[in-house]
Formats: structure tokens, C-alpha cells, sequence
């Protein structure tokens, strides 16, 4: 009654305008509400500000408590509010509507199609039985949501079917005994026009049963048909509302106990309030706001089909001494015989369709592109560099960097900064691990074609930017540069006769948080943080060197002079070798895998390239694409490190199975690290932890190797940690802060694979299946994004519906541990 009545004051009150002002208000605001509706149909999960299984957990904030139930407007963060346990209203809104709009339109398509044929030919019958009649009117009085009760109750509760398939059970069921109404209706008018005298002629001139149907009486009802059709979507609409009063959601019903609830799966409008039916007493917005949405989308194809109704009762009449039967609501369209009519001529109805096409394509445009705006922690700053690289026989390096930074934040910077690490390694530097030292000039500073002052301590180059710059928004800062290589250093290390160069240019830092976020070089883990950039190398070497990088091709061996570009990687590196025997296979997809290696070590490189290939093809398949087209593995003295599409591998340690994990964890970092990026001072275990679980999972699920055994270096991390009497540590602490690099590596990983063991039964099978499709959905959630532990545990939350206090154990869940 209370839907009646709304529909009544919509429709008296647009009619009321329609008498007054004799324009069809009834089709311009229901044609611009049912695309609006549409709209939200569509783009709604995408602009949704909360996952549905996002909860609000009590909080205190800006001097007042935030807890569920949230009364609406009460926060920008929950417009709408929230229910009683904390899910955000208008994400669970926007997206049930699909389901809401789209299941009822295909149940009335359904039902339409099979009821009009039908019912267009039997309505040609000369006499319709009398048992088709009497089926006729006992149907219509049978209540069809008992029938569809009957069939989905006892499938639908708690259902070990898939949504999809029960949505599918739902709209056949639905159009099957919806069918008998259409045929009525259709054949009554089918039957009605099947006497009139055109009939009758078309017949005594030849025409058969399906040209008179088709060509005749089709034409004569289709715009009947279409606003028929509207008004069915209204119908189903109901017909779910009143499933949902009996807990029958479609989709599926999810029933809890102790106390008994009913909770709809698809979150479509009408199970909304069928689930919130008991907050009429307490908390009536948990109830309101869904009933709100659901009378407001009945109402707008309501207010279309009248709308239309009008139209086309209008252009009936537009020879008034032609009784039709009907009065229209709107001054006929008188029509002008002898005048030529054009699509394209101006009038106001195309222009208001027209705009509002064009302003939902343009609205559906800017929602797609901006989607992902919101994932990964923001960054500041742009870097692209252009580097020219040039090396003498005598091992010196001269360079010059070209860097266009683009300032992104709402803040005028006073300085540029960037890390130049080869400072770091002069004479009387205290690395135990560098055994050699580096020598390292700057020759000149120009920024935006001025030259400049600068200022160098340690690894920290910094630049003031004057206040009379033209345009402060983006830097173009050029640096000439020379520097040598260490021996036997730290990733920036000369192993004679190579040169293999980490970090050797002058590097951007990460503006975030109003500052830029550069920290001391620190020896051990890495300690920059920067952001993706494009490259374009050039260099010049002598005879006899080869060129190995990041670059996406690498020139032929020994050309040593050329130039090579990279996109979209977060550092560049670059080995200078000679005499390396070079090896080469291909993994998925056609990338292409090259190691490098002396003959001096009692590694395999034949079997080194076979566990390569075979760790990338299975993280391929099932992780995600590789981001570069080949992979290089520089088998050498030195540290085990990754670059992009690049790492480097020590041969000359004598444990085999250490050995081995760590070709596999480097070609991990390629995803966890190379792609889904994170600051690794402040944020070290994001990609250490992820990309030393991705390896266990390696073996785990690749290999089938036993728990114990795939896991066991992370076990043997946390046992040392014990041993040395440690105590416990969060994970997400400063690297100068970190007790062992137990808690950066082993401890996530164990963490992790523990919580995928309790709730694996969330989401698939097995542990193995489903820590694989969690590593793919944080892949692909977080291609070319940065990461931190807010962002981590917020993807978890929502992906294993566990509250904040579950990595409390492990991980320091307040905001300040990732500000």
C-alpha cells in the first residue's frame, strides 16, 4: 500500500505539470532516472567507497568515538551510515543495484519473448479452448512468489551452490510461471486486432498467418509491448521483495545462528531490506535507506512507462477526427504532410538526449579511468631520467644524468633531493661488507637551465629550488659526474673485470606526507625509496665488454656502444662484464631467460637456468603476467639482489639448497618489489615478507614439496631468533629499529600462511589454491602501486573477513606505524 500510494503522489503530481505546462515531464524524468539507475548499475561497484566486506571497527577520532551502527551524514567516510556490524550502507548499495535491475530485466526479457510469441499466435486461433481460459484465470489468481518460494527455499539457505547459479535457477523459475500472464494478455490483444477490416483485407490479398502477425499486428502493439515490458521490471521487482520478507534472497540467503540472522549474499536492493526488516524499531536508517533506493528505482521505471505511455497515446491523436479511445496527457505533435523530415534536425528532445549520452559516456569514462586512483599510498613525485654513460680502460666512469622531476603534490617544494650512493663508499668508509673503496665528483648542477648550488653529505644530494622559478610545478635538473667502482662492494661492486652498477646515478626520492622521504644509507637492506620511471640509457664502453640491464632489450654481446631504454621500473641497473659464458631458455609467453657465469664454481648453470625457468612459467601462470620481456641472472661474487628484470646470484657459497631458494625468491622480487612497490626503510617486510612467501608457495605448490620443508627457512629465521633470545618484534618497524631480519622475512610469511590455513575454506579448496589466488589478487590489486601496512592489511581484512586485531600479533596496526 505504502508503494501504491508513493506512486500515486509521483504520477498525479507529474501529471498535474503535464495539464499545466502540456510537456511530458513524466518521459524527460523518468528517462533520466533510469539512466542514472543505470549508471550506478554499471559503474557502482567501481565508485562504491567501501569492499563489502569492509567494516567499520570502533574508533576514536578528532575527539569522537566512530562505532556501528553510523546514523547517516554522521561521516563523509559513511554517507549512508552503516548496519549494526559495521558494513558501509551505500557500498552494499551500489552493489546489489546490478543485481536488482539486471535479474529483473532478464526475467522480464525472458517472459516477453516466450509470451508474445505465443501469445500472438494463438490469439489468430479462431476459438481459444475453453480449458486455455479457465487455466487463464485460475493462474491469475495464484500467488507467484509461493511457487517461487517452494522452489528456492530449500536450495537457497546457507547453499553450497554458486551465486550465478542460483540467480540462474531464480529467473528461469521466474519466467517460466510468469509466462501465462504475457500470453494473456498478448493473446487478448492480438485477438482483438486479429477482427479489425485491414485484417481482413491483408488476408483476402494473399498475405499467410505470419506476414499477417509480423507485418500487421506486430507493428500495431510493439509500443504497447514496450511499455509493457517496463512495467514488468516493476512486477519482478516486487516479486523479489516479497521472496525477501520470507528470507528468500536471491542469490542466496546466508543464515547465522546464535542469534539467528538472515543475510543476503548478492546484496541486491530487496534483500537489503529483507535482512534489515528488524530495524524498524531500533536504528531505522539500516532499513530506510535500502527501502528508499528500492521505491525510488520502481518508481523511475514506473514514472518511463507512463512517460512512454503518454507519448505514444500522443501520437495517436495527432489526426483528433480519428477516435482512438484514448485521451492524451500531452498536446498531440500535429504531423506536416509534404514536409521532409531529418535525424539530424535540432529539436529540444534530441538535444536532451543527446546531452545526457554524452554525460553518461563522460561520467563512465572519468569513474573508469579514476578507479584505481585510490589503491597504494600516494607519491609526490615523478622522476625520468636520461642518462649518458661513459667508461674508460682503467675501470673510471663519467656520466651525465638529464631529470625531469614533476612535482604532483598541492606543495611548492624549496628542494629537490635525491640519493647519489656512490658517495658513500670514499676512503675511511665504516661498511664491513665493501672491501674496496670509490671515488665520486660532481662537475656541475644546472636546474631548469640555471646553474645551480647544491649540497652533498653522505649519499643526500640536495638542490634548492629558488622562489623565482617560471614554473615550480616540474624540474628539469641536469648533473655531469664521475665516479669509480668499489671492489668487492655492496650491489655497487667491482668483481674484476665486471662492474656491476646498483643505484650509480643520482636517484629522485619519493616526496610523500609533505616531505621528501629519503633516509641514510645504511649497510644490509636496502635503503631507497623510489618511485616508477622511464629510462633512456646511452653508453659507450671498451672493446671487449658487453652490456647486460634492465633495459627491456639488451644490445648484442660486446657492442659497446648504444643506447637502451626501460619503462615503468623503479631503478636501473646495469652489469659490465667480459668473459661470461652465457646460457639461454624461455619461460611462458615467450620471455626470454639469459645467465651469465664464470666456469670457476661447482654450480650447475645448466640446472640453474631450469629451476629459473621453471619458477617463473609457474608464477606466470600463477601470479600474473612477467613485466618484462626477458629475464637476466648474473651468476657472480656479491650479494643475492634483484634489480628489474635483472638479479644477481652468489655461486661460490657452498649451500645448495640456500642456493637455490634464492633464484627463486630474486625472481619473486620481480612481482613483489619490480611491481608492486613499497618504501623499504620504513616498510621492509612488505616485499621481503611477500616475496619469501611467494617462494615457500613455490615449492609448497609447485614443487609439492612437504609444509615443513618448503616453509623451512622461515622457520629456521624465527628459530635463530629464538636461540639468540630476541624476544618478539612487529614485522613493520624502520630498519633501524629491525632485531634480525627474521621478523622482516620469516615472520610474515609464517604469519601469513597461518592465517591462509585457518580461512582457506573462504575461498577455495586447499591452502595451496588458495595462498596462489591471494598472491594473484594482491598482484593484480596493486600492479604499479606502492604499498604499506595499512594498505596490506586492508586488502586482508577485506579478502578473509578478519577484523584489524588479527595481525595484531605481528604487525603494529595503529596509523602511526605507516605515517
Amino acid at each position: 500500500m505504502f508503494q501504491l500510494g508513493f506512486y500515486s503522489i509521483c504520477l498525479n503530481g507529474v501529471l498535474f505539470m503535464n495539464r499545466l505546462l502540456k510537456v511530458n515531464y513524466l518521459l524527460y524524468i523518468g528517462t533520466f532516472l533510469v539512466t542514472v539507475l543505470l549508471f550506478f548499475c554499471i559503474f557502482g561497484p567501481m565508485i562504491a567507497p567501501h569492499s563489502l566486506t569492509s567494516t567499520l571497527e570502533t574508533q576514536y577520532t578528532n575527539g569522537k568515538v566512530l562505532a556501528p551502527p553510523m546514523e547517516p551524514f554522521e561521516t563523509d567516510s559513511y554517507p549512508l551510515g552503516t548496519d549494526k556490524w559495521g558494513y558501509d550502507l551505500m557500498s552494499m548499495i551500489l552493489n546489489g543495484l546490478r543485481y536488482t535491475v539486471f535479474i529483473a530485466a532478464a526475467v522480464t526479457a525472458i517472459k516477453m519473448l516466450f509470451g508474445t510469441i505465443i501469445g500472438l499466435y494463438i490469439g489468430t486461433w479462431k476459438k481459444t479452448p475453453g480449458w486455455m481460459i479457465a487455466f487463464e484465470n485460475a493462474w491469475s489468481y495464484v500467488p507467484l512468489f509461493l511457487i517461487l518460494y517452494f522452489f528456492l527455499s530449500p536450495i537457497s539457505f546457507n547453499s553450497s551452490l554458486e551465486t550465478s547459479t542460483l540467480i540462474g535457477y531464480f529467473i528461469i523459475i521466474a519466467s517460466v510461471i510468469s509466462i501465462p500472464s504475457i500470453v494473456s494478455s498478448v493473446r487478448l490483444k492480438t485477438a482483438e486486432l486479429y477482427q479489425s477490416v485491414y485484417i481482413d483485407a491483408g488476408r483476402v490479398l494473399g498475405a499467410g498467418k505470419h506476414r499477417l502477425i509480423w507485418k500487421h499486428i506486430f507493428p500495431q502493439l510493439k509500443e504497447s509491448f514496450l511499455v509493457m515490458f517496463i512495467l514488468e521490471i516493476v512486477y519482478v521487482i516486487a516479486l523479489m521483495g516479497q521472496l525477501a520478507l520470507m528470507n528468500i534472497f536471491i542469490g542466496g540467503t546466508i543464515m547465522r545462528y546464535d542469534p539467528v540472522i538472515y543475510l543476503s549474499v548478492t546484496k541486491e536492493l530487496a534483500g537489503l531490506v529483507g535482512q534489515a526488516r528488524g530495524n524498524i524499531y531500533g536504528s531505522t536508517h539500516i532499513l530506510l535507506v535500502p527501502l528508499i533506493v528500492l521505491l525510488f528505482t520502481t518508481a523511475s521505471f514506473s514514472l518511463l512507462a507512463n512517460g512512454l505511455k503518454n507519448r505514444f497515446h500522443s501520437n495517436y491523436q495527432r489526426t483528433p477526427w480519428i477516435k482512438t479511445g484514448h485521451e492524451p496527457q500531452v498536446i498531440p505533435a500535429r504531423k506536416q504532410y509534404g514536409a521532409k523530415g531529418s535525424f539530424w534536425t535540432l529539436s529540444t528532445p534530441k538535444i536532451a538526449l543527446g546531452a545526457l549520452v554524452i554525460a553518461f559516456a563522460g561520467a563512465g569514462i572519468y569513474v573508469t579511468a579514476t578507479k584505481d586512483a585510490d589503491i597504494g599510498v600516494k607519491s609526490g613525485s615523478q622522476a625520468e631520467y636520461t642518462l649518458n654513460l661513459e667508461m674508460d680502460a682503467n675501470g673510471i666512469f663519467s656520466a651525465e644524468a638529464d631529470i625531469q622531476l614533476k612535482n604532483k603534490s598541492d606543495e611548492e617544494w624549496e628542494e629537490l633531493v635525491f640519493y647519489f650512493i656512490p658517495n658513500v663508499f670514499k676512503e675511511g668508509h665504516q661498511f664491513e661488507s665493501v672491501k674496496g673503496t670509490s671515488e665520486s665528483e660532481i662537475n656541475e648542477v644546472t636546474l631548469n637551465g640555471q646553474k645551480a648550488e647544491y649540497t652533498l653529505e653522505d649519499d643526500t644530494l640536495t638542490i634548492p629550488v629558488s622562489k623565482g622559478m617560471a614554473d615550480r610545478a616540474k624540474h628539469k635538473v641536469n648533473i655531469k659526474y664521475g665516479f669509480t667502482v668499489p671492489e668487492k662492494g655492496s650491489r655497487f661492486s667491482k668483481v674484476s673485470p665486471n662492474h656491476y652498477l646498483a643505484q650509480w646515478y643520482p636517484m629522485a626520492a619519493v616526496y610523500q606526507n609533505g616531505k621528501w622521504n629519503k633516509e641514510p644509507y645504511k649497510e644490509g637492506l636496502e635503503t631507497f625509496h623510489t618511485g616508477f620511471s622511464d629510462f633512456k640509457i646511452s653508453y659507450k664502453l671498451p672493446n671487449g665488454y658487453s652490456f647486460v640491464s634492465t633495459a627491456e632489450k639488451d644490445p648484442e654481446a660486446e657492442k659497446n656502444e648504444g643506447a637502451v631504454k626501460a619503462e615503468r621500473v623503479r631503478d636501473f641497473f646495469i652489469a659490465v662484464m667480459k668473459d661470461m659464458d652465457m646460457y639461454e631458455t624461455e619461460a611462458e609467453d615467450g620471455v626470454k631467460i639469459r645467465l651469465f657465469t664464470r666456469n670457476n664454481h661447482d654450480k650447475d648453470p645448466a640446472a640453474s637456468l631450469e629451476l629459473a625457468r621453471k619458477a617463473l612459467s609457474f608464477y606466470q601462470e600463477n601470479i600474473g603476467g612477467y613485466p618484462h620481456n626477458q629475464l637476466d641472472i648474473v651468476l657472480d661474487e656479491g650479494q643475492f639482489m634483484e634489480y628489474p628484470g635483472i638479479v644477481t646470484i652468489n655461486p661460490y657459497i657452498g649451500d645448495k639448497r640456500f642456493y637455490d631458494i634464492s633464484i627463486v625468491h630474486e625472481i619473486a622480487h620481480q612481482y613483489f618489489y619490480g611491481v608492486v612497490a613499497n618504501d623499504p626503510y620504513h616498510q621492509a617486510w612488505v616485499d621481503e615478507g611477500m616475496t619469501e612467501f611467494a617462494t615457500s608457495m613455490y615449492y609448497y605448490a609447485g614443487e609439492n614439496q612437504p609444509e615443513p620443508q618448503a616453509f623451512g627457512i622461515s622457520r629456521y629465521r624465527m628459530e635463530a631468533i629464538e636461540e639468540e633470545g630476541l624476544g618478539r618484534q612487529y614485522s613493520n618497524v624502520p630498519l633501524d629499529e629491525v632485531k634480525h631480519t627474521g621478523f622482516i622475512y620469516g615472520q610474515p610469511t609464517l604469519e601469513i600462511y597461518k592465517m591462509i590455513q585457518e580461512k582457506y575454506r573462504q575461498k577455495g579448496e586447499t591452502p595451496k589454491e588458495v595462498g596462489m589466488q591471494y598472491l594473484s589478487d594482491y598482484y593484480q590489486k596493486f600492479r604499479y602501486k606502492e604499498v604499506d601496512t595499512q594498505e596490506f592489511i586492508r586488502f586482508t581484512k577485506d579478502y578473509f573477513s578478519v577484523p584489524t586485531g588479527y595481525f595484531n600479533n605481528w604487525l603494529d596496526t595503529s596509523n602511526k606505524a605507516s605515517s
